[in-house]
């Protein structure tokens, strides 16, 4: 009895699956149908970009620093923030560096020192000025008592122990009056020379403040603003991204092996992020000469062809770039660029998702498909020439493409 259960069982699994294998071969596939047809063949080499604003800067940290302010728009009046309008000029933000602060602060303090001691009535000129006043009183004194007695000497009057004090005497206040004027002249000449180290300090620093205070370089958008107030900056990094978006462009890099081929002035087709359906064309209009050393690519910068400039009420500024399909490109947005390199006229074409990984293509006979096999010429990420294998008017399925064989049954998708 196990026996003849197991005998049964087996069979039917056996059953089950002969049934999906034959549900699978009856079961049409739904694909979607497109026509060989006529037209221009493109060759062309695959490369990937970014959309960038063509006009952009980076504001990058001078030095190591806190953030210590970001500004108010002349505009809204509220703190910047990404998105918002910025005209050349405008701060941004400030940075804060606290042993540049300390050390300015001592230097405006020395400056402020000296400065006051340079004073016409300062106390340290008046005390000066006293005891110089006070010796030129004595250098007076004792010169007019040294004249009485030489005239009283003259007549023997006194001796001339008591002139030659009276002499010594006048001689010393004037060389005590001499010493406290030359320590008088020296006193200011070093203030002024201190002053001057002093301010020239001052100046020096406050220039340093000014690469902490990050403005506007061209008029724009702003694109980024990483940090908050109370981060911290490296020397170096990024802390603004100032672009104007009213010329995009699209920053790609191009293979070493295949830069040969890309030239100025190449077309290119264009498929941006989110717009896969859009047919978007472009031109190169720069090939940069040095190539990355990572990744042995070349940057080539191209310009959208049929760019056009939509208004908006308020700002100039804030106008964005409409292309083909009503695609709208947006700065940082991912490229796939297909830079055209060879070109024909009146070539038999078809989409490139018929083409199948063993170069065939599934051909629409009533209600199955024939799998052909198709000479290809010049291949694009859209089309691909057919040298031999196809002919004008044909139908191809163009999705599901994986789960053909030839004779299936398909189902038009609709």
């Amino acid at each position: 009895m196990r026996r003849i259960f197991v005998i049964v069982t087996f069979a039917l699994i056996l059953l089950a699956g002969v049934l999906a294998v034959v549900s699978a071969l009856f079961k049409p596939v739904e694909v979607e149908i497109a026509t060989v047809d006529i037209g221009k063949a493109q060759e062309t080499v695959y490369a990937t970009g970014h959309v960038e604003a063509l006009e952009q800067r980076t504001l990058r940290a001078q030095r190591a620093g806190v953030i210590a302010e970001i500004y108010a728009s002349p505009r809204t009046k509220k703190m910047f923030r990404e998105g918002d309008v910025v005209h050349a000029g405008d701060a941004i933000l400030r940075l804060r560096d606290s042993a540049l602060e300390a050390r300015k602060s001592a230097a405006q303090a020395e400056l402020t020192r000296v400065s006051e001691q340079l004073a016409e009535n300062s106390p340290y000129r008046q005390a000066f000025e006293l005891q110089i006043g006070e010796a030129s009183d004595q250098a007076e004194d004792a010169h007019s008592r040294e004249q009485r007695l030489k005239a009283q000497l003259d007549t023997g009057g006194i001796s001339r122990d008591t002139y030659d004090q009276a002499k010594t005497r006048a001689d010393v206040t004037d060389q005590q009056l001499r010493q406290l004027q030359q320590q008088y002249a020296q006193a200011l000449e070093d203030l002024r020379a201190a002053k001057t180290r002093a301010q020239s300090e001052v100046d020096t620093l406050s220039a340093q403040e000014q690469d902490d205070l990050l403005t506007a370089p061209i008029d724009g958008v702003l694109l980024t603003l990483p940090l908050d107030v109370g981060e911290f900056a490296t020397v170096g990094t990024e802390v603004a991204k100032v672009g104007d978006l009213r010329n995009l462009i699209i920053e790609a890099e191009v293979n070493e092996d295949d830069i040969g081929r890309v030239k100025p002035d190449s077309n290119v087709n264009i498929r941006l992020a989110g717009y896969d359906k859009a047919t978007i064309k472009g031109q190169v209009f720069e090939i940069l000469p040095d190539a990355d050393r990572t990744t042995k690519g070349f940057t080539v910068k191209v310009k959208f062809v049929n760019a056009r400039l939509t208004p908006v009420q308020g700002d100039e500024l804030l106008s964005y770039v409409q292309v083909e399909d009503g695609a709208r490109p947006l700065s940082g947005m991912t490229s796939e660029l297909g830079i055209v390199v060879a070109e024909r006229d009146g070539a038999v074409t078809f989409p490139r998702p018929a083409l199948t990984l063993n170069n065939t293509v599934f051909v629409i006979d009533g209600s199955r498909v024939r799998e052909v096999k198709v000479e290809l010429g010049l291949v694009n990420f859209s089309k691909c020439e057919a040298l031999s294998g196809l002919k004008q008017g044909e139908k191809l399925a163009v999705s599901n493409v994986k789960e053909l064989s030839d004779g299936a049954l398909i189902k038009p998708k609709e």
